[in-house]
C-alpha cells in the first residue's frame, strides 16, 4: 500500500500585498516539526505573520509578526 504523507502549508502573509507592493509565499512540507521550525525563522526574519495550515486548510499554528528594530 502507497500512502502519501499529508500536506503542511505555509502561508506568510504580507499586509503590503494589496497595495501592490508585495507577495504571497506558499510552502508544502510534510514533516511538522520541520514546517514549525521552518515558519518561525519565516516569521523572525520578515517580521510577517504565518499560518501553519494541515492539507484540509485546518490551522496548525499561527505565528503572529515579530518587529523588527
Amino acid at each position: 500500500m502507497n500512502q502519501k504523507a499529508p500536506l503542511i502549508i505555509i502561508h506568510v502573509s504580507n499586509p503590503d500585498a494589496f497595495a501592490g507592493k508585495g507577495s504571497i509565499i506558499v510552502l508544502e512540507f510534510t514533516d511538522e516539526d520541520a514546517v514549525l521550525k521552518v515558519a518561525r525563522k519565516i516569521a523572525l526574519e520578515t517580521g510577517r505573520s504565518v499560518t501553519v495550515r494541515g492539507e484540509d486548510m485546518r490551522v496548525i499554528s499561527s505565528i503572529p509578526a515579530v518587529s523588527i528594530h
